[in-house]
């Protein structure tokens, strides 16, 4: 029972750290909370928000771009940027510390209507989105299917069998996107 619990220990030495690196590492989205330190300058540290426009204010160096980078690409613009009149040798440390969520919502005549999470690191399709909610039901129209955009009055509508047979292209979906799927009258 012991060693059982040694190794449950060691174990768990061993995930936990890579399950919070995951957590504070990956692609910053553009709303997202991030912390940055430079080594032995606790007072060049940042914690907050990025804008809208996925930046935010440091000291000495005044606003940033993080959105779309990696933490470590990230870091390394910024100890440019500090490296460039204001540090020697600056070492620079981004983490992620709360990801903003975007999603789709997919309703109508889906086997399981719901709002699903996008992927920061990867772009999500239309047709992947009702993948996700279990495809079409048997009697949904795949021909007038409509997509309602954040800030847009009109709909778009989408003819999902024709993007599925090569005829159009897939659409790319954005955070708040709301799919709808009518039924068929026949």
């Amino acid at each position: 029972m012991q060693m059982m619990m040694r190794a449950w220990l060691a174990w768990l030495m061993v995930i936990a750290p890579a399950a919070a690196q995951e957590a504070s590492s990956g692609r910053i989205g553009s709303r997202d909370s991030v912390e940055i330190r430079v080594f032995r300058e606790d007072d060049l540290t940042t914690r907050g928000q990025l804008s809208t426009k996925g930046e935010i204010e440091m000291p000495l160096i005044g606003a940033v771009r993080l959105a779309g980078m990696t933490t470590t690409d990230a870091a390394r613009a910024i100890e440019a940027k500090l490296h460039d009149g204001y540090l020697v040798k600056p070492e620079v440390t981004v983490a992620i510390t709360a990801r903003v969520r975007k999603t789709v919502t997919v309703l109508g005549q889906a086997q399981r209507p719901g709002v699903f999470q996008l992927d920061p690191n990867r772009e999500l399709t239309i047709v992947e989105a009702i993948g996700l909610a279990g495809g079409m039901t048997r009697i949904a129209n795949s021909k007038k299917i409509t997509l309602k955009r954040k800030g847009s009055a009109k709909p778009i509508r989408v003819n999902v069998r024709a993007i599925t047979a090569g005829e159009a292209r897939d659409i790319p979906l954005r955070d708040g996107d709301v799919i709808t799927i009518p039924e068929s009258i026949f």
